[in-house]
């Protein structure tokens, strides 16, 4: 009897967790993403800043049920759209980036957006890049929940 209780409030607590995962939990973004060849990025920002990597890292640290990997399945493909980023960090102006991403799942395309965050204060260059970026995953979240074709997230609207 006992273990048919056990069973039961095991059973009880895996529905619940399942239940309460996001839809679009267990969605993969490549480590390394590209930049659009007229992203506007300097070979310098590229090198120092490395939004390449650094994108997908702060994604899937932000957004939950998101993880760096390969494979099938659900699949978030990001491009580093613009760039814009001189140097001298908050004395030389404001910083912006701006990202496509499509969502796709089994190799179909779910929703796609445009996002864009800028700033004018933060620690040097990338400090201000990455401080969009992290703004950025926000959004990409909440879309996320109800993915849509065409949006436009954050500064994009």
């Amino acid at each position: 009897m006992r273990n048919r209780a056990l069973r039961g409030l095991s059973l009880a607590i895996a529905i619940f967790f399942v239940a309460a995962a996001p839809s679009w939990a267990g969605t993969k973004v490549a480590a390394k993403i590209k930049y659009h060849p007229q992203s506007g990025s300097s070979p310098t920002v590229k090198k120092e800043c490395a939004l390449d990597t650094k994108i997908p890292e702060i994604f899937a640290e932000s957004i939950e049920g998101l993880s760096i990997g390969g494979g099938g399945g659900t699949r978030l493909e990001l491009l580093i759209r613009d760039v814009h980023a001189p140097p001298a960090g908050m004395f030389s102006g404001p910083k912006w980036v701006t990202v496509y991403g499509t969502l796709k799942k089994g190799g179909r395309e779910i929703g796609t957006f445009r996002a864009k965050r800028s700033t004018f204060t933060g620690k040097g260059t990338c400090g201000m890049l990455e401080k969009c970026v992290g703004v950025m995953a926000d959004d990409v979240g909440e879309w996320l929940k109800n993915p849509t074709k065409d949006a436009r997230l954050g500064d994009a609207k």
